[in-house]
């Protein structure tokens, strides 16, 4: 896609509500005044940016409904992993009753485990 450079006039009050724009969105100034031109030429024109916009809106739609999944998996794993670990203190402590020392070797074997799984995920990421 060529740019072009324009430069062009704007009143002082459509100057504001671009820099508000920019402001809220997180943009610099001149890219939510480009959002602007693009915005407003799709609603001149009615076409295929109108769609590509529906388009995107959807995708982001079905990200953040997976991104829900992903979080409650996540939680999900984090409630058995902190059953597990109670379950397990549980168990060793009927033998011994020294907790402090039975809470530091069940934390150093899941600190192990975790940095095991951790270079797994790395290794499959590469």
């Amino acid at each position: 896609m060529n740019r072009i450079k324009l430069s062009i006039r704007i009143p002082a009050e459509q100057e504001t509500l671009i820099r508000h724009i920019a402001k809220a969105r997180g943009l610099s100034r001149y890219q939510a005044l480009l959002r602007v031109i693009e915005t407003g030429l799709s609603s001149i024109t009615g076409g295929a940016q109108i769609r590509s916009q529906i388009a995107s809106e959807e995708a982001l739609a079905a990200i953040e409904s997976r991104l829900s999944m992903i979080e409650s998996l996540t939680d999900r794993s984090l409630f058995t992993a902190s059953a597990a670990y109670a379950y397990s203190r549980r168990a060793a402590l009927r033998n011994d009753s020294d907790a402090d020392r039975v809470d530091a070797v069940t934390s150093d074997a899941a600190q192990a485990a975790y940095r095991r799984q951790r270079a797994l995920a790395a290794e499959a990421l590469s």
